[in-house]
């Protein structure tokens, strides 16, 4: 510290009178011992006469702005937490938002591969005109691929007619590509911020243009000296904290993604040669048709009389259907906008 020229009558008396201290009020005399008094203060202003500040030395407020705090801004990208106010500044004055995106991916939609699929089994009928008089039942097994099979209930009596169904497609079903994005919608935002702030003195750092605040030694990682814009707009910040940060007390999430379906089959061609047999092997042929996705076939009698049947595709062909949906709609609406002006990382501070 450069040392002080005090009058030589001041400095003869410190030299009797050894090393002390003192301020009186109503006169012009102070005289200190301590390396660095409170030059310049008044006289009320030295209940202290060589004051400590144990946080930072920092200019005095500005109008429109707050006393200086520590605000902490921290990535929020890798899913970490805000961390605690630290002891020396308990008081948690903000606590909010910032680096905010509308950008979102949706997982890809598919549709499932469609299948032609055989008829379920044949329907014979009493009349010789497959109308439904006495209807009975030839029912193939569970995912039948067309091999031989004698029905659970073959013909006891001599039938009109026999039924062969058409064949059918199974639907195409929507489904995710399980190669894609995530189903989960990121974080929107990329930036934690929290104010933290204690006690403030005014007169605690030998200059009068300077004021101390609380704050750790050495201050956290993380942490900066800022003050807060108490007015509506964006601030213009003084160069003592030159950098502008806009933050956020919350937000409007409305993002998703719209749901993924499928167009209705194009490009199927499915047909099927059917055949009924008079015994349980398949070998003496009662009758057979070519069925196709256009409808049923009507074999005639009389005296019908089933005991087996098989089936083979002539057209496997189940065509496609086009995915829909997975696009991604909405938005991310910023609310409670606050400014800060900081100090940056460059500057040095008075403790």
């Amino acid at each position: 510290m450069t040392p002080r020229k005090y009058p030589i009558l001041i400095a003869l008396t410190l030299a009797a009178a050894g090393s002390f201290a003192g301020c009186w009020p109503g006169t012009a005399v102070q005289l200190y011992s301590c390396d660095d008094p409170c030059w310049g203060l008044e006289a009320y202003e030295c209940d202290e006469p060589c004051p400590v500040c144990e946080g930072a030395c920092v200019e005095l407020p500005y109008l429109g702005f707050s006393d200086p705090m520590l605000l902490w801004r921290g990535d929020s990208t890798d899913g970490a937490s805000a961390p605690e106010c630290p002891a020396e500044t308990p008081d948690l004055v903000f606590d909010g938002y910032g680096g905010f995106t509308d950008a979102h991916s949706c997982s890809t939609c598919l549709c499932t591969q469609p299948s032609c699929e055989l008829p379920p089994g044949l329907r014979g009928s009493a009349s010789t005109t497959c109308d439904g008089t006495a209807p009975a039942s030839f029912d193939a097994p569970d995912g039948w691929d067309g091999a031989c099979t004698a029905p659970d209930a073959a013909a006891s009596d001599e039938l009109g007619s026999l039924l062969i169904p058409a064949p059918t497609v199974d639907a195409c079903a929507p489904t995710l590509d399980p190669g894609g994005a995530p189903l989960e919608l990121p974080a929107p935002f990329a930036v934690r911020a929290r104010g933290c702030a204690g006690s403030a003195d005014k007169h605690t750092c030998g200059d009068p243009s300077m004021m101390c605040i609380a704050s750790p030694v050495p201050r956290p990682e993380g942490f900066s000296i800022c003050i807060h814009h108490l007015r509506q707009g964006e601030p213009r910040c003084p160069k003592e904290y030159p950098e502008l940060q806009a933050l956020y007390t919350g937000f409007d999430d409305t993002r998703s993604c719209t749901p993924c379906g499928c167009d209705p089959l194009q490009g199927s061609a499915c047909s099927a040669l059917v055949s009924a047999y008079e015994d349980g092997s398949c070998r003496q042929l009662l009758g057979a048709e070519t069925v196709t996705l256009a409808g049923p076939k009507c074999v005639a009698g009389p005296d019908l009389r089933i005991e087996s049947m098989a089936a083979r595709w002539v057209t496997n062909e189940p065509g496609t259907c086009a995915p829909t949906g997975g696009v991604a709609t909405g938005q991310v609406i910023p609310k409670g906008a606050s400014y800060f002006c900081c100090q940056s990382d460059e500057a040095v501070f008075v403790h």
